[in-house]
């Protein structure tokens, strides 16, 4: 009797579990904000300084992020320095309309250049720089390995060059405070720390705590006596970006929504975001915090479940959506993140690239796909009739789609592009998340001829670079290595450099760099140059050919082959 009752509760329990894992989504679908909410979002953004509490100030609309001023007995604290040098100095001038005090010191609450780029205007000789231990590092990768790319995809997704109109905000942010002519004025932390730091800064009681979420470099800012929280980039009124489309390191959402709960933890008063408008009350602030750190363990947890259900990325993207509790919270619409975006940047955080397809494990490359694609379709003539059908009954998405496949194999057919410039449009005119709006928008401009976007925006400052490691100018020479052009050769340079004295030995092998402390005897080459004249040459600075010329100084070989040798690092 009693094996035949646990046979019997094992098969209810393994029916029971069938059942549900063949349910139906998490949650059912949620319309999506209209085109006049993303409109009324912008007042969020509005310019001007607030006066949190006694003592505390924060400058919104100046650029994407804010600036936070604390006031204590004898100076000031600034936490978070805007994206440019010339967006700090309007934020300082209002400031300085405040108190002049002196600065005393400047806390960033993460590596993200919005937050860091303008430092140099406020932190003058002597002011502590304070920061998570990794923000250097972060800093470093960010300004070499990876600057090209990020620059050009957070151009589109920022939409700093679009017309007026097309741009409504950026969804935390009124717009980017950068272009081509700004200065970039990082200034390195004089002062890290890991988990918790007790700080008494001009009067003023200040804790600060790893608070891994945007990114792992987060901190928040906590003042006790005041009951005043900074939290960074945890938490504004946006959707989070769980996933950013610029690209970016795994946002691990457990970490995430533990940090919110320990920030819940300190029951704070005001609530100072890096971005959007301060809260204030107890009980508001709990309860945004809840439903916050909520959702993204809901997006979380939900994923992971999905996955285990074995579907793949875009099939959870699909399906997941968030609850309607949620989904309705003013703190949680989708004008930053997406739960869709998150879905598919989870998967790919816990299981990698590989969805579980095996078609995807040795694809077809796009230009061969998009040939058979056209081929199956009848030609290019059959692919322009189904584009055709596809604009006519607004099928927007599939326009682009078929349109990219057209141009991939005819890239000068001309009806193609028009009509994929007119699904992009149509996408953004519909769009109300304004990274995947703005993306769009560039995107049918870059097509259509209207402007391109620079691989770089801003120029950085000469003190900045002099701050810098010399092995963040190298690691970016690695990666822009022509190795192609070396497969067949190893060549040796000797660089030796002056004011502080450092000897490399940089060799290139067979496509691959490597770079050696002192002077190997075999060097080819051995030039001998000032450390910030090398800086300001690899960053665009100086005219290359200009400082070779004048600069540096050949102890073997000729300045010709030293030429040709850094040629093989230019950015193509």
């Amino acid at each position: 009797m009693k094996s035949m009752l646990t046979a019997t509760l094992t098969a209810s329990l393994c029916v029971m579990l069938a059942a549900c894992e063949r349910g139906a989504a998490p949650a059912a679908a949620v319309d999506a904000p209209s085109p006049e909410a993303l409109t009324e979002h912008s007042a969020e953004f509005r310019r001007e300084v607030i006066k949190v509490t006694d003592g505390v100030w924060v400058a919104i609309g100046y650029g994407i992020a804010n600036s936070i001023l604390l006031e204590g007995d004898d100076g000031l604290v600034i936490v978070d320095t805007m994206e440019s040098r010339q967006a700090a100095a309007q934020v300082h001038a209002e400031f300085a309309a405040i108190s002049r005090k002196p600065i005393k010191a400047v806390i960033y609450t993460h590596s993200h250049p919005d937050h860091i780029g303008g430092a140099a205007e406020f932190a003058g000789p002597g002011v502590a720089v304070i920061a998570h231990d990794d923000v250097g590092a972060h800093m470093d990768q960010l300004a070499s390995e990876l600057q090209p790319v990020i620059t050009q995809r957070s151009l589109h997704m920022y939409g700093t060059k679009l017309p007026q109109g097309e741009r409504v905000n950026i969804g935390i942010g009124g717009f980017l405070n950068l272009d081509a002519e700004s200065t970039l004025d990082t200034v390195r932390p004089t002062q890290t720390f890991g988990e918790q730091l007790d700080l008494r800064i001009a009067g003023i009681d200040l804790q600060l705590r790893h608070a891994p979420g945007e990114t792992d470099d987060q901190i928040l800012v906590w003042l006790p006596q005041r009951g005043v929280l900074l939290c960074g980039d945890n938490f504004y009124k946006a959707f989070p970006n769980l996933y950013t489309i610029r690209g970016t390191r795994y946002r691990d959402p457990k970490r995430w929504a533990a940090s919110l709960d320990a920030m819940r933890a300190l029951q704070p008063r005001y609530l100072v975001p890096s971005h959007s408008r301060p809260l204030s009350g107890a009980d508001p602030i709990a309860s945004v915090l809840t439903d916050y750190r909520d959702a993204i363990r809901y997006v979380h947890d939900q994923t992971l479940r999905l996955m285990n259900r074995g579907l793949l990325p875009d099939e959870i993207a699909q399906q997941l959506q968030l609850p309607p509790h949620l989904a309705a919270s003013p703190y949680l619409q989708p004008f930053y993140g997406k739960p869709s975006w998150s879905a598919k940047s989870i998967f790919a955080g816990n299981l990698g690239w590989y969805s579980g397809d095996p078609a995807e494990l040795q694809p077809l490359p796009p230009d061969a796909q998009a040939q058979r694609i056209v081929a199956l379709a009848g030609g290019l003539e059959a692919v322009d009739r189904q584009i055709t059908a596809a604009i006519e009954a607004k099928d927007w998405q599939w326009a682009l789609q078929l349109s990219g496949y057209a141009l991939r194999v005819a890239p000068q057919h001309a009806a193609a592009r028009d009509a994929r410039i007119a699904a992009l449009r149509a996408l953004a005119d519909a769009e109300t998340n304004p990274p995947a709006r703005d993306w769009y928008y560039t995107s049918a401009h870059t097509l259509a001829g209207d402007f391109s976007v620079p691989r770089r925006e801003g120029k950085p400052s000469a003190a900045m670079l002099a701050g810098m490691p010399l092995r963040v100018f190298f690691d970016g020479m690695a990666v822009n290595l022509h190795a192609e052009d070396t497969l067949d050769q190893v060549i040796r340079v000797g660089l030796i450099f002056t004011d502080p004295d450092a000897r490399y030995t940089y060799t290139v092998r067979r496509g691959v760099s490597e770079l050696q402390a002192g002077i190997a005897d075999d060097v080819a080459l051995q030039v001998r140059v000032p450390t910030q004249v090398f800086k300001e040459t690899l960053a665009g600075l100086r005219s290359p050919a200009m400082a070779i010329a004048r600069d540096f100084d050949m102890e073997r070989g000729s300045k010709l082959d030293f030429v040709r040798f850094m040629q093989l690092f230019e950015p193509q």
